[in-house]
């Protein structure tokens, strides 16, 4: 059964929204931290920059090729149309998360990031090493962890603590925020379980050291912030403060990681941490026992405590919700960073009003209400009027980035999966997971969305650009005014791979396995924007998004047939485009919803799909009253021949749109990420506004 997270709007309501709001975009209006009250905003959303990057894209050589190492970082950014802060805000997820965390609730409304943006922050999300859009590399980390990542265990300690038979404290009767029911078989436990499942070294130290090169590399780039964490990702902000206090300027831990010492063998990291006097060693930190608010017995450091230098100086929030397991010892988590001399404040959610919430606040039914104690302590303790100057020059610019050309102004914007439970010994787990982004212009002039499907061993990011700051496909078909719904398929991108779902993985992608594709649109009169060499920045970020390909081909195809009839079912009627080896995609959709599909934009797709005769006649007796294109450019070396010419033996007018015959010249497989990508789009938009009635 399909698990969704929300009903879309009717084509109606979506009509009249885009003429209510107008083609003209608007700024998202000033809410002040006393008059925003703690209200959910549905106000669109005006973007000078929606965006990506990498930080941390490292080579290593192997005897078959050379790959990026696993321990890149992804970020997602928003600018908006107005700053009105000049720190931004950056969002660090907790376990076994990933960025969608802050990015929306599991019943489709809206995430902090976006709140953030109405409040005027800079926001940038990420995904740690391991993690939703960053890659897990079994064959340079190790085999995925065969560990039982079942539904059930999140309903226990995160979705419907106060149904379980054995819950972890009395605090957990408490919980009341959950938007559904929080258990298998509710929609919203499937949204939230389906991001489940990243993983990276089991090494903790090593992780952790990690995740601080790359704090350090981001803040370099994108200069100060706040940082926010969460749960198991705690650490990331005193790592980050540690090692660029200068550019931190303000942390909040989300019922971060705890309690200290433990496997946090340096206080609250694994991984060393700058004391004053100084640590060469954690055996030197000496402890004493610490009872905590519930009774338990905690560590904290002997007196006279080592002082945390660098976080000193930086102003730091700690959030406990009322119904969670953090209950107990965030208190010593507290205790422990104002023995170190931090300014940390505690805010303790029941005591300021809001109650029911469990570990996974910033998903609940009141998550713009937890929000706003959050903003206010911004407000008050990490703005520059309250901030004491600093004279350290920032180590780097923020982004540089064209004017309006990834600009966007959105109704709305979110994400939701396409799933099925599946059954295993040791619980549910959710299976073939896809997952779908869309964007919702503020002006709608096409009826008739567009669906984004990527190639090979990619992910969506293809259509965004190519972390170089600029436009992609994706944001050209919003200015023009289509709904934009992004997919990334099951294993690739955020859509996890589980081995017990998808079977064995192959590979990581090698540069070499791609080089060609960048060198033949590379040099004199080519369109690749580098050297396309390996060692091109550019070619960096594109591999940094390549993960292994499912080895089981026929089970892969299965899961997109049937997760691409799914899309269409909740969305309507829509046009499909597809690249490269994600080409079959359009054509086992159309075979299962052909009533559906309104165009099938092929750009360089991969072979027809294997069928049975009887299922060969029926997807080409649906194509027959589907516009198809087939797109190819003039350097990639592929050649549309054997495709056009099977579907016009099948009685399908397929149009064969080759670039050069467009005038459009010097382009490789990967046009939508080179120089002339807007023409290319152009040619594309063309040709389905001459063929479908948008």
């Amino acid at each position: 059964m399909e698990r969704t997270r929300r009903q879309f709007m009717k084509e109606s309501a979506v009509a009249a929204a885009a003429l209510a709001i107008g083609a003209e975009a608007r700024p998202v209006a000033a809410q002040s931290s006393a008059a925003a009250a703690a209200v959910p905003s549905n106000a669109p959303i005006d973007l000078a920059e929606w965006s990506y990057f990498w930080v941390g894209v490292e080579r290593a050589p192997l005897a078959r090729g050379t790959v990026v190492n696993g321990a890149q970082m992804y970020v997602e950014y928003l600018v908006p149309a107005t700053i009105r802060h000049p720190y931004s805000i950056v969002l660090e997820h907790g376990g076994g998360g990933q960025g969608l965390d802050w990015m929306e609730t599991p019943d489709g409304r809206r995430g902090w990031w976006t709140y953030f943006v109405e409040q005027g922050f800079k926001v940038y999300v990420i995904d740690r090493p391991g993690h939703g859009r960053s890659p897990f590399h079994p064959d340079l980390q190790g085999p995925f962890p065969q560990r039982a990542t079942a539904i059930e265990g999140m309903e226990r300690q995160f979705t419907a603590p106060e149904k379980a038979q054995n819950p972890y404290g009395p605090q957990a009767t408490l919980h009341t925020q959950w938007p559904g029911t929080g258990q298998a078989g509710d929609p919203t436990e499937d949204q939230a379980a389906c991001g489940q499942g990243g993983s990276f070294l089991a090494d903790l130290e090593r992780t952790h050291a990690i995740w601080q090169q790359r704090a350090a590399e981001l803040l370099d780039k994108i200069g100060p912030a706040i940082i926010f964490t969460h749960s198991m990702g705690g650490p990331f902000g005193w790592l980050a403060g540690d090692i660029r206090p200068n550019l931190v300027k303000g942390i909040v831990g989300v019922e971060p990681a705890g309690p200290p010492f433990g496997n946090l063998k340096w206080g609250v990291t694994a991984s060393r941490l700058t004391y004053e006097p100084l640590v060469h060693d954690p055996s030197e930190l000496k402890t004493v026992e610490w009872i905590g608010p519930m009774g338990d017995k905690y560590q904290i450091q002997a007196e006279p405590a080592r002082k945390l230098k660098n976080l000193a100086g930086i102003p730091i929030a700690l959030v406990t919700s009322e119904a969670s397991y953090h209950v107990p010892y965030d208190p010593a988590t507290v205790a422990f960073l104002k023995q170190a001399g931090c300014a940390i404040d505690h805010l303790k959610l029941p005591e300021l009003g809001i109650k029911g919430n469990a570990h996974f606040m910033m998903m609940e039914k009141n998550n713009r209400a937890v929000l706003q104690p959050i903003l206010d302590w911004i407000d008050k303790h990490a703005s520059p009027k309250s901030v004491q100057p600093t004279s350290q020059k920032r180590l780097a610019p923020a982004i540089a980035r064209s004017p309006n050309e990834a600009a966007v102004t959105l109704a709305d914007h979110g994400h939701f999966w396409l799933t099925e439970e599946k059954k295993m010994p040791y619980g549910t787990i959710e299976d073939g997971q896809m997952y779908v982004q869309f964007l919702t212009p503020a002006a709608i002039r096409h009826q008739t969305p567009v669906v984004l499907v990527h190639g090979g061993t990619g992910q969506m990011l293809h259509y965004m650009g190519n972390g170089d700051g600029l436009a992609g496909w994706a944001h050209y078909y919003v200015q023009e005014g289509y709904r934009v719904f992004l997919v990334d398929r099951p294993g690739h991108g955020r859509a996890p791979y589980h081995p017990d779902s998808l079977g064995p993985i192959g590979a990581q992608p090698t540069y070499e396995m791609v080089a060609p594709e960048f060198s033949r649109a590379a040099g004199s009169g080519g369109q690749w924007p580098g050297s396309g060499a390996i060692g091109d920045p550019l070619v960096d970020q594109f591999m940094a998004s390549q993960n292994a390909a499912l080895q089981d081909d026929a089970l892969a195809r299965k899961f997109w047939a049937a997760r691409g009839a799914q899309l269409l079912d909740r969305i309507g009627p829509a046009i499909v485009q597809t690249h490269s080896a994600g080409g079959p995609f359009g054509w086992l959709v159309a075979n299962q919803r052909p009533s559906m599909v309104k165009a099938i934009v092929c750009v360089e797709g991969a072979t027809m799909p294997v069928f049975t005769d009887a299922d060969r006649e029926r997807m080409l007796a649906g194509l027959r009253a589907i516009p198809v294109a087939i797109v190819t450019a003039e350097r990639s070396g592929r050649t549309s021949g054997p495709v056009v010419d099977f579907f016009r033996k099948g009685g399908v007018a397929a149009d064969d749109l080759q670039l050069k015959d467009a005038g459009i010249h010097g382009n490789g497989h990967f046009m939508m990420l080179e120089n002339n990508r807007r023409q290319v789009f152009d040619a594309i938009r063309g040709w389905i506004e001459k063929k479908v009635s948008v």
